[in-house]
């Protein structure tokens, strides 16, 4: 998710200036720069460890998130073993750790050849073991129809490794699809949307096998590396969402190893930076087959969300809930340091905490529930959970207001510090309206509805989308502190963290008093007719 630009589009900006002061006698008031600083402070420390999900540093984070609530006066959402309340969901998962027991191997038709070179090559996400496995060349990987581009047309990747160029086309140094749709595909960020893509659900290789781009080369030891390092998975059987099918091994390859790949082949990509399109084509490698051993070690554990409860004060809007969240969790370590995550999320679940404080101080007509997601970071697998078993039913919730990053401003935002807000604009304009008319009585923040909407499924308010709730996504864009060691809380601009979070509280005191739900209801299935009886008389 590094290094993407992108053009900021500012739909509400009241210009540089210092945001709007808020009235100091109302709930609002109690979101405090200095309660904040302490929340992120804490959450971000390297006692926590970086809160992968199944260190103490996580449970410490989940333990703190609680208190917290309940010292506010936000009672449990959840109810335990014996119907005991409880702010504690337990999310079974399962850690994976990998590691190579048989070496990068090309079979051709001059035999097997070993490419050894270890430090042209990292595994990014593990899959089966794959032997001697006949290999496709995709492109760029890209499926823009509409746009006159399509590498995935007529071929089939089934059971194949395909292997993949980084970024988008360019002819004549320019991009060849449109400048939105072609940044999206930058960076391995846009990688990882290729092979999400719709296109491949029922297209899907074995393998992915990434080619690194001169920006991925010269970044190479930033760029993640699963071997050795436990990865998260929901637990095969444990609930709805669970992927039905298993996951493919995701690798990158630079240097030797690529070279290697297109030796001998009538077309070699590689020569793209200096003969630009020239010939360009996707193909079936002729005589190379790929081997690859990958084992794992797995280990059950269970993970927790954090869920609180503002009831409403009108009992016949009790069943439309007002849903805030955040994600609690962090990344694994990155060149041996800790990656403390301070805008992602320690900042997100701090401005969680403290809306939660001001509503209970004084609550809405609607009840409003502040969620805080465990392993967001391997694939939004709490708040799938969550989801899959939620505390009130789906069809009560009318809107998710997702705090993912709340405290940086990445290069494209500049001296306004503008905030990317991602998934009302297209989605819900309704929902649009209303925070920019919130904004610009309250905390006149500049906003932004349109720049980042190719992030739309990188965050815990996409599995709520997905079932037909309104949202939106408050991001602060992809700066180069994310998931780096440098992402810590002195690097922080807490003025923004405070702002926002009063900005997010007032949205959420329009939505919980208002008379309209900003969520159509929920059509209700008629039950089936009943089938007459059987009777043992004919």
């Amino acid at each position: 998710m590094r290094h993407l630009a992108a053009t900021a589009v500012v739909i509400t900006t009241l210009g540089v200036q210092g945001p709007a002061a808020l009235p100091k006698d109302t709930p609002v008031a109690t979101i405090t720069l200095e309660e904040l600083r302490d929340h992120v402070c804490f959450l971000a420390s390297d006692f926590l460890g970086g809160r992968r999900p199944y260190d103490a540093g996580y449970s410490i984070a989940a333990e703190y998130a609680a208190t917290q609530l309940q010292g506010a006066g936000v009672g449990p959402a959840f109810t335990g073993a014996g119907g005991t309340p409880t702010y504690f969901q337990k999310v079974p998962l399962t850690r994976v750790t990998a590691s190579i027991d048989r070496p990068f191997t090309l079979t051709t038709a001059a035999g097997e050849r070993v490419i050894d070179t270890l430090n042209d090559f990292k595994l990014i996400s593990r899959g089966p073991s794959l032997n001697k496995a006949p290999m496709i060349f995709i492109g760029y990987g890209i499926s823009e129809p509409d746009h006159g581009w399509d590498d995935l047309k007529g071929l089939d990747l089934k059971g194949k490794v395909a292997v993949m160029l980084i970024g988008a086309p360019l002819r004549d140094g320019k991009p060849v699809l449109p400048a939105e749709v072609h940044e999206s595909y930058q960076s391995l960020a846009g990688a990882g949307r290729k092979a999400r893509a719709p296109v491949l659900k029922d297209n899907r290789p074995d393998a992915l096998l990434i080619i690194a781009d001169k920006e991925a080369s010269d970044g190479w030891d930033l760029l993640p590396d699963i071997v050795g390092l436990p990865q998260i998975q929901y637990r095969p059987g444990s609930g709805p969402g669970q992927a039905s099918t298993p996951p493919a091994s995701v690798a990158i390859v630079k240097g030797a190893q690529a070279e290697a790949i297109f030796a001998g082949q009538d077309y070699n990509p590689l020569a793209i930076p200096t003969r630009g399109l020239a010939g360009y084509r996707t193909f079936e490698f002729t005589d190379v087959r790929l081997g690859l051993g990958i084992r794992a070690a797995t280990e059950d554990f269970e993970s927790v969300n954090v869920a609180g409860l503002v009831p409403g004060t009108d009992p016949t809007l009790a069943h439309q809930v007002v849903t805030i969240g955040a994600h609690l969790d962090h990344v694994n370590p990155v060149g041996g340091k800790i990656c403390n995550g301070a805008d992602d999320n320690a900042s997100g679940s701090a401005g969680v905490l403290e809306i939660a404080e001001a509503v209970a101080a004084r609550p809405f007509r609607r009840p409003v529930l502040f969620c805080l997601f465990t392993a967001e970071e391997s694939g939004l697998i709490g708040s799938r959970h969550f989801l899959s078993a939620p505390p009130v039913p789906v069809a009560d919730i009318i809107v998710n207001l997702n705090l993912d990053m709340i405290g940086r401003s990445d290069a494209a935002a500049g001296r306004s510090r503008t905030h990317y807000v991602i998934g009302s604009a297209q989605i819900t304009p309704e929902l649009k309206a209303l925070i920019t008319a919130v904004d610009a009585r309250t905390v006149k923040w500049p906003l932004d509805f349109e720049s980042q909407e190719s992030s739309m499924p990188g965050s815990d308010h996409y599995n709520f989308h997905r079932q037909g709730i309104p949202t939106a996504f408050f991001f602060s864009g992809r700066h180069d502190d994310l998931h780096a060691p440098t992402d810590d809380a002195e690097e922080i601009d807490f003025e923004k963290v405070q702002h926002l979070s009063q900005l997010v509280y007032e949205v959420t005191a329009e939505l919980g008093t208002r008379d309209e739900s900003i969520r159509p209801p929920v059509a209700k299935k008629e039950p089936a007719a009943k089938k007459e009886a059987c009777t043992a008389e004919r």
